[in-house]
């Protein structure tokens, strides 16, 4: 479907374009000069969400999201069952106390009966019972729900309030919430925002302060806890300490790993002191070894008892630990008087040698006993040190975990404190961000309906629906309606298009009438005389005139085509071969006789004049049957019928469900065409439709060409393109295609 269809098509509904966008317009500008007049008023809200006005309990950082969703959730709550509700119990309560109501009931056409004085006021007071104690009205309680009906009644439920007039928003960018009514009052308008606000801001703080009392409550009780829990871990601790006497762990620790690396380092000493001693007294044994063997046995008995007692007394001061003065004093005596012996005896030089090996032994063995108890004392005092770092690692790992428990104990309780005290504070200044900044006015004037702008916003509406729905309308109409389409759509040959015309009661007389002024009939005969050419150019004599479907005006062309025909003098025989509907033989065999023909059965009558009349009239006996020719020639001229028209002549047909070929056996129908050639410039046969019946392929060898006729009426089926890919095998014997019934205002497109 092309633009310039779609202009023509519009074109064509014009009026239609012109008269509904009028309808809607109009009936919209009634509608709203009958609606009654409407009074705004308005009051704005501070929520604080995005100003720094109010006390801060800490250092938050302003965030976009959170504030969306505070404004998204501070709306809702607004809108809620119960806040409204709250503004419904105020109107009714003003209404059924007030002498000038904003509202009255007509109580005549309400099912409820109108209150008397004393159930006025039993309304009044329970709707300030539930006013007070912020709760719905229950529908389960009859009584309440008779206090409902009233509030329906009167239009003050919450569903009328929200759906009739009160529109709660943001101020776009702002830190104000915008509270609108719109109603038949502007009195009405003004006490509904104010009261909502009012209301609202009273159920917040309520709100808050219930939810921050029982926040401080579970806070309160988790901060005695957790003290609790501080003092206990506290009391474990010291109890440790004070049953361990435990000071100062650390410094203790340090001094005595401090002493244990000391003492360590004296064992090293004494260790490296012994083995020492006990080389050198290893070595001296050996030389007095030697010494004695040399000698031969030299004795004093006195340098050895000296020597002996020294010995002696050199034990008792290394088993008394070293520390006896008297002994040292002693050994040091027997010294000096060993000394003095020995040289007062002028013992000889290898006695005087051994003695000073043996003096030197028993000094190295004095020597290495006085390491050896050193040693021992060290070793001793580090095991001692040792075993107490020990208890005190597990001292110090209890006392650690004490601690720490402690400490963590101690944070908890602090934090817990601080939460405490952080919402305790809220509290205290709690709902100061929400406030009344514009309480609403009673509006001076009505409210603007906006008549021409929704007037004409109607009539462009109508307008484009109207444009819409008749596209729509094309796009689903899948009729062929154009030449265009047809190309598309079939792919075949157009050798005319035909408009159409209405064919009730008209006569061909009265198309090709060269006088007339219908434009109608002027167009048409111009298209017929188009398609007359068409043929007279091709060359063919006779002509098969079919279709896809019945109904696509094939009778009606054939005849127009044959009048056309003849006005230029041209002979033409029109041969009913549509035996399935032999609308021809109808229209152009004189009705008197065909009708005495058909209904009185005259045979003979019409043997002369049908087609596929019977023609096995008995033989008599001794009479020859007559020559097939002459009996062909002889049917050939009988059947020619003339019609009321000059230089048209027909060959009728009988209704029949035979086929052609099995009509016609037994006469050789392309010789009778032949013949009739012979007297005829065309011959126009009419064949049943494709999809149907095979009639007309059965036809097509006796036609030089072959004419379908489409009805652009008509849609194209699956059935119909198989017949169109028939006609396009048919090649050099399809003449084109004629497009029939075209409207005048597709014929251009």
């Amino acid at each position: 479907m092309n633009i310039y269809y779609l202009i023509n098509l519009i074109k064509r509904r014009l009026w239609l374009l012109i008269i509904i966008p009028i309808i809607g317009a109009a009936a919209a500008f009634m509608l709203l000069s009958s609606l009654p007049q409407k009074y705004r008023s308005s009051a704005q809200l501070a929520t604080g969400f995005t100003t720094d006005e109010t006390v801060k309990l800490n250092d938050e950082k302003f965030n976009v999201g959170k504030t969306t969703q505070d404004f998204n959730n501070l709306i809702e709550q607004m809108n809620s069952e119960l806040v409204v509700t709250l503004v419904s119990y105020n109107l009714i309560i003003h209404d059924l106390t007030s002498d000038i109501p904003f509202r009255t009931v007509d109580y005549a056409t309400s099912e409820l009966k109108k209150p008397t004085p004393e159930e006025k006021q039993e309304m009044v007071k329970v709707y300030k019972e539930k006013l007070q104690s912020m709760k719905l009205l229950s529908s389960f309680d009859p009584k309440e729900l008779k206090l409902l009906e009233y509030l329906k009644a009167y239009r003050y439920n919450s569903f009328s309030l929200k759906e009739k007039g009160l529109d709660i928003g943001r101020v776009k960018n702002s830190d104000f919430i915008s509270v609108e009514f719109v109603s038949e009052d502007p009195a009405l308008s003004a006490y509904v925002v104010n009261t909502l606000c009012g209301e609202f801001i009273r159920y917040n703080r309520n709100l808050k302060s219930s939810l921050s009392d029982e926040s401080v409550s579970l806070l309160a009780k988790l901060v005695q806890e957790k003290k609790e829990a501080l003092d206990k871990r506290t009391t474990e601790l010291n109890e440790f300490k004070s049953s361990n006497q435990v000071l100062n762990q650390r410094l203790e620790n340090d001094i005595k790993l401090t002493q244990i690396a000391e003492y360590e380092g004296k064992k090293s000493v004494e260790e490296d002191n012994i083995r020492a001693l006990r080389l050198s007294i290893a070595q001296t044994r050996d030389r007095i070894r030697r010494a004695n063997n040399n000698k031969g046995g030299a004795n004093n008995t006195k340098v050895l008892q000296l020597r002996e007692n020294i010995n002696k007394l050199n034990q008792l001061y290394i088993d008394g630990g070293s520390n006896d003065p008297e002994l040292e004093k002693s050994i040091a005596d027997l010294r000096n008087e060993l000394q003095i012996e020995m040289t007062r005896l002028g013992t000889e030089a290898s006695l005087l040698d051994e003695a000073k090996l043996q003096e030197q032994l028993d000094n190295y063995e004095l020597q290495l006993g006085i390491a050896q108890s050193s040693l021992a004392g060290i070793n001793s005092t580090l095991g001692r040190l040792r075993s107490q770092i020990a208890g005190h690692n597990t001292k110090e790992s209890t006392l650690d975990g004490l601690t720490k428990e402690v400490e963590l104990a101690s944070k908890e309780y602090n934090q817990a404190l601080d939460k405490y005290n952080e919402y305790k504070n809220r509290s205290l200044i709690l709902g100061s961000s929400l406030r009344l900044i514009k309480e609403g006015q009673p509006a001076l004037e009505p409210e603007s309906s906006h008549t021409l702008v929704i007037t004409a916003l109607a009539g462009a509406s109508s307008f484009a629906l109207c444009v819409v729905f008749i596209v729509l309308m094309e796009f689903i109409d899948f009729r062929i309606k154009t030449s265009d389409n047809f190309r598309k759509v079939t792919k075949l040959k157009l050798a005319g298009t035909i408009n159409k015309i209405p064919t009730k009661n008209l006569k061909l007389n009265d198309i090709f009438n060269e006088y007339s002024q219908n434009a109608d009939l002027i167009v048409f005969k111009q298209l017929l005389r188009k398609v007359r050419f068409e043929l007279e150019s091709t060359g063919g004599h006779s002509v098969l005139v079919t279709s896809t479907k019945p109904g696509e005006g094939k009778t009606f062309f054939i005849l127009c085509l044959a009048y056309s025909l003849s006005l230029i003098k041209k002979k033409v025989l029109i041969i009913d071969t549509n035996f399935k509907n032999n609308g021809l033989t109808k229209l152009l065999l004189v009705k008197p006789n065909f009708h005495r023909l058909l209904e009185e059965g005259d045979t003979k009558r019409r043997t002369n004049h049908l087609l596929n009349a019977a023609t096995n009239e008995p033989v008599q006996e001794g009479q020859e049957p007559p020559k097939e020719p002459d009996m062909d020639q002889e049917f050939s001229r009988k059947i020619i019928y003339p019609t009321g028209h000059k230089n048209i002549d027909i060959i009728g047909s009988n209704p029949s469900t035979n086929s052609p070929m099995e009509i016609l056996a037994g006469r050789d129908f392309k010789k009778m065409l032949k013949t009739f050639e012979q007297n005829y410039d065309y011959i126009l046969m009419e064949g049943a439709s494709l999809n149907d019946f095979p009639d007309t392929k059965e036809l097509v060898e006796y036609a030089d060409l072959v004419l379908p006729i489409f009805s652009a009426e008509s849609t194209i089926k699956q059935v119909d393109k198989e017949s169109i890919s028939y006609l396009k095998s048919l090649d050099g014997r399809l003449m084109g295609s004629v497009l029939n019934k075209v409207e005048n205002e597709n014929l251009k497109i």
